[in-house]
């Protein structure tokens, strides 16, 4: 396990890959990443033992579609902190993006009871197709392969994201 060094921007396991851009700055996603994996079956298992959640949808599709939309919420955060100069920068403008995204995406509020206008302009955040996504996997029962505009969405996020995170983060 590694742990980075958000103060200096390095992971003390940095010697665990080989010293390339890409594979450096891939390597600050797994641990995150297994956390936020272990954290959501920690809640789908609580939200279905005390509160009687019923999921109607494939279990293996949904932790698929979960692993890819955590892939694509950590780009952000790469970008994030890759752009800010220092730990006092990163986290305002993590709240500047995030908690509108938060609000704005049917996190909190459904998204129809929103002006049309709001609506139409809100479908193309990054956390609108992954809220979207998972409802429709987890409480409408849909497969995979009938969210295409949802996975679209989130794979051209992924694209931008990334191509911003590895253009903005460096090793100092």
């Amino acid at each position: 396990m590694f742990f980075p060094n958000l103060r200096n921007k390095v992971s003390s396991g940095a010697y665990i890959l080989p010293q390339f851009e890409f594979g450096s700055t891939l390597q600050l996603l797994w641990l995150p990443g297994y956390y936020w994996l272990v954290s959501l079956s920690v809640m789908f298992i609580s939200a279905i033992a005390f509160f009687h959640l019923k999921v109607v949808g494939n279990y293996l599709e949904i932790i698929l579609f979960l692993i890819f939309s955590i892939v694509m919420i950590l780009g952000i955060g790469l970008a994030i902190g890759g752009w800010a100069k220092n730990e006092r920068q990163a986290a305002p403008l993590s709240n500047i993006i995030v908690f509108p995204m938060l609000f704005l995406s049917g996190t909190f509020f459904p998204r129809y009871a929103m002006p049309i206008w709001l609506q139409h302009a809100t479908t193309y955040l990054p956390l609108t197709p992954v809220i979207d996504g998972v409802r429709l996997l987890a409480t409408e029962g849909q497969h995979l392969t009938q969210i295409g505009p949802q996975l679209g969405l989130m794979a051209i996020w992924t694209v931008v994201i990334y191509a911003i995170a590895f253009k903005v983060f460096r090793w100092e």
